[in-house]
């Protein structure tokens, strides 16, 4: 039988030798074969995310999104403090349209990556899509707090404001926006789309008759002249915004029945009834007649009838509107006024 000292001796050595094992591992950590073991580790960490986004991109360029997540999913679970993971997972639900997803997303890599401006104007942008504007003024501060003269963060507060009844606060976003990017062809778009729709015609014209002189995709030069011609139209300047609108109708011959009615309304106040009467008679054969089309009609009958423009005009169009038309229409109630005008005119009458 061993004596008791024995048993004493034998705990103490195992003691001392796990003391020994476990010096050594302080010791490894703190020399430079222990940096090479956690430079090891962390760069082997990276090599996994690095491949789960490489194969994601290419499940994405093949159209497999659910491969595509499968792999980013994959990823924020081994590594779930990996930032560009959690990136590209907002970006695969935008392409898939689920912003409450990607809302997630980018604010768990906003939690990771605090100080990054594009962070915070992602997040803001996903907001304003969603119409929560209140939240997207939110996410957006940290943004022009570090990058104030990022163009895309003043544009989007310019955007912000406009949707939230912000007059002031949207024009002067607007050109500082133009002051960053100077001719920037969207953002002076919209800021003369806002001056017009505070009836700040000449303002308007200004910025725009600027773009009509530049090489524009034909999308934005219909624009620039439908508003060319809504700021005239304001101004009462009849005929030169007959031109302008019927400039924009020949880039965009898919109009709607409200660009049609604004240039008939155009062509009758320029004095062009047979004109105004032929896009009547469109708006007709479109099947998209209503209160407001017949109200035109009237007027231009009455005016006919009052000896104003040639009275065979009437005549002979009447037959091809005929269908469309009551009755009543042939009678002599005479037409409000506000009946007639376009809402982007309604307060320069």
């Amino acid at each position: 039988m061993d004596r008791p000292e024995s048993h004493r001796w034998s705990r103490l050595i195992t003691q001392a030798t796990r003391t020994f094992a476990v010096g050594m591992v302080v010791y490894c950590l703190l020399t430079g074969s222990g940096c090479v073991w956690l430079r090891h580790q962390q760069g082997r960490e990276l090599d996994i995310c690095r491949e789960c986004i490489e194969n994601s991109f290419r499940a994405q360029q093949v159209g497999d999104l659910r491969k595509a997540r499968a792999y980013l999913a994959d990823g924020a679970s081994q590594q779930p403090r990996h930032a560009e993971i959690w990136w590209n997972l907002a970006e695969l639900s935008i392409q898939q349209d689920d912003y409450a997803s990607a809302i997630r997303e980018l604010t768990k890599y906003i939690e990771l990556q605090p100080n990054d401006p594009q962070g915070h104007l992602r997040l803001a942008q996903l907001y304003y899509l969603q119409a929560q504007y209140k939240l997207a003024e939110e996410a957006l501060q940290p943004t022009i707090r570090l990058t104030p003269n990022n163009f895309e963060a003043i544009l989007l507060s310019a955007r912000l404001a406009r949707k939230q009844a912000g007059y002031q606060q949207a024009t002067a976003a607007y050109y500082h926006a133009l002051q960053v990017n100077p001719g920037h062809v969207e953002a002076t778009l919209e800021l003369s789309e806002l001056l017009i729709s505070r009836m700040e015609a000449n303002r308007a014209a200004g910025l725009l008759r600027e773009l009509s002189r530049r090489n524009l995709e034909a999308e934005d030069i219909s624009r620039v002249h439908l508003n060319l011609g809504i700021a005239y139209g304001q101004t009462n300047r009849w005929e030169n915004a007959v031109e302008q609108l019927i400039l924009a109708r020949s880039l965009a011959p898919s109009q709607d029945n409200r660009d049609r009615y604004r240039l008939a309304y155009a062509h009758w106040k320029a004095g062009d009834i047979q004109q105004s009467l032929e896009l009547l008679i469109e708006i007709a054969d479109a099947g998209q007649w209503n209160q407001r089309s017949e109200a035109l009609y009237t007027q231009l009958t009455q005016d006919s009838l009052a000896g104003e423009f040639n009275p065979t005009l009437q005549v002979v169009n009447y037959h091809t509107l005929a269908p469309f038309l009551p009755d009543r229409l042939l009678s002599s109630d005479s037409v409000n006024p506000q009946d007639l005008i376009p809402p982007e005119w309604a307060m320069t009458e």
